[in-house]
């Protein structure tokens, strides 16, 4: 060891500069020196008591903000935010948020065609949203970060510190003068603590004009005058400045290196406030919209199986099994109702109606050309193909089938394996693929037979037809007489079925 050392260590020891409790003790007395320097002689050091002076200063504070601790606790939060918001909308937009509500636009929709309905909302949206500046934004939401903060120093339990020291003391009675005495200091400690939490976070350059004339505004009276309220904030200024309560609690603690580190607050509501406002315009629009659809889907049902007639779900691929897939937060299946509905009607009238129509046209018919009845004969056989194609994909979807006994040994692991849950995505997403493309084909070829009917019809009805079927004199004699309203009908069911479809977001979607 160097001699240098040696000796310094050797004169630390014998002054005691190595130990640690005299260090503290050393500070904690240039501490109590430091704050009998000051104004605020809140703590006897010797004693390790509270003064009397320190429950002074809460008490002509609490005073003061008395009145508006009484009407903070009657007011609720979420009016106070409401409030504020209101107070930054424009007249204009005041008018359009009302007409942005869910019961607004549901009256406008019971008068107007729905199209227009999204037109207008839609333009009130952007006209709504237009006003909002960032500055305007930014001006609001400091509004209510400012109302917040003086909420919340307001509503701090002075009487609970208070009466600590006067326990003879009224809660808001201020007729008759406190007796305070001095108390041992950790009495206090946690409340001075909560204090600075408080009264540190308030900003002193804020523009509290604003924030007490709409106090003003909403209740009719100033709660404190804006006089007053500057005159707190000037005594606290002086006190955080001159770190007056940290050193009383490094006094009361023991700890000399006590220091409280207080963050400034903001709330943001403007962004929240206008994003809810396109929420329910938008979210109602698509409540209105489904509402349509189901009322579109109804009525087309009802065309086209008759008045009640219930439709059989899939054995498999229907919404039952769907719901185990989205107890685990996937889709499910998508195409439930539609497939059903395809189902039923290849079953109901492609197998009956369509055939007995194709067995006159494309078997007994004599077409002028061969070439002529391919589509037709293509579109009804392939639709055939598709019956048979349903009845093998929902077989997939079962226990033992391809898709069904994959979900079977995945679906248990995916609330603990992401790989899993990927491949039960990928698996589900090809399952609404294939139901997808059964849909998107027989509605293809169901246009491509109405077309090819259409056009059988069209040339019947000239005065001097092509003769497409050279002999449907003959056809319609074996329809009894029929055959036109026959075709008639079988198109007017088709052309019923494929605005059925068109109901429904039916679209091939990547893996």
């Amino acid at each position: 060891m160097a001699t240098g050392n040696f000796f310094q260590t050797l004169i630390s020891s014998i002054l005691g500069g190595g130990d640690a409790d005299a260090v503290k003790r050393k500070m904690l007395r240039k501490t109590a020196k430091n704050l009998s320097k000051t104004k605020f002689h809140f703590y006897r050091y010797n004693s390790h008591e509270a003064d009397a002076s320190l429950a002074k200063f809460f008490y002509e504070i609490y005073k003061a903000v008395s009145p508006a601790q009484l009407m903070f606790a009657n007011t609720n939060p979420n009016v106070l935010k409401r409030i504020v918001i209101e107070d930054g909308l424009s007249e204009n937009q005041r008018t359009l948020q009302d007409s942005l509500t869910e019961e607004a636009i549901t009256a406008l929709a019971r008068s107007t065609p729905l199209p227009q309905v999204v037109q207008q909302v839609n333009g009130m949206l952007e006209s709504f949203n237009a006003e909002f500046t960032s500055e305007k934004i930014t001006q609001t939401d400091a509004l209510y970060t400012n109302l917040l903060l003086l909420q919340n120093f307001c509503q701090y339990d002075f009487y609970f510190l208070l009466k600590k020291f006067d326990n003879t003391l009224h809660e808001r009675s201020f007729d008759a003068p406190p007796h305070f005495q001095s108390i041992n200091g950790t009495y206090v400690t946690e409340d001075l603590k909560n204090f600075i939490a408080v009264a540190w976070a308030l900003p002193q350059d804020a523009d509290w004009e604003s924030v007490f004339k709409l106090l003003k505004a909403v209740k009719g009276v100033e709660p404190i005058s804006l006089n007053i309220w500057k005159k707190i904030l000037a005594r606290l200024k002086m006190v955080r400045e001159q770190h007056i309560l940290e050193m009383v609690i490094q006094l009361i603690t023991e700890n000399p290196a006590y220091k409280e580190n207080i963050k400034g607050e903001e709330h943001h509501i403007m962004d929240d406030f206008i994003s809810q406002t396109r929420h329910t315009a938008e979210e109602t629009l698509e409540d209105l919209k489904a509402k349509q659809t189901a009322g579109k889907v109804d009525g087309l049902l009802s065309q086209i199986f008759g008045e009640g007639t219930v439709i059989e779900p899939m054995k498999n691929y229907n919404d039952s099994s769907s719901e185990i897939l989205t107890r685990k937060n996937f889709t499910g299946y998508t195409y439930c109702d539609p497939l059903s509905y395809l189902r039923q009607f290849l079953l109901d009238y492609v197998k009956k109606d369509l055939r007995e129509l194709s067995d006159i046209l494309l078997v007994r018919g004599e077409w002028s050309a061969q070439t002529l009845s391919q589509p037709m004969s293509e579109a009804f056989h392939a639709l055939m193909e598709i019956t048979k194609q349903i009845s093998a994909f929902d077989e997939k979807c079962s226990e033992s089938g391809e898709f069904g006994n994959k979900f079977k040994s995945i679906l248990p692991r995916v609330d603990r394996d992401k790989e899993s849950r990927n491949i039960c995505t990928i698996v589900l997403n090809d399952a609404n693929n294939e139901a997808a493309q059964l849909l998107i084909s027989a509605r293809t070829q169901m246009v491509n037979y109405a077309r090819n009917l259409k056009m059988l019809l069209e040339d019947f009805m000239k005065q001097q037809p092509n003769k497409i079927i050279i002999n449907w004199t003959d056809l319609n004699n074996h329809a009894e007489g029929k055959l036109k309203q026959k075709c008639v009908d079988v198109y007017k069911q088709i052309f019923a079925f494929v605005s059925l479809l068109q109901n429904f977001d039916i679209a091939i979607k990547d893996s």
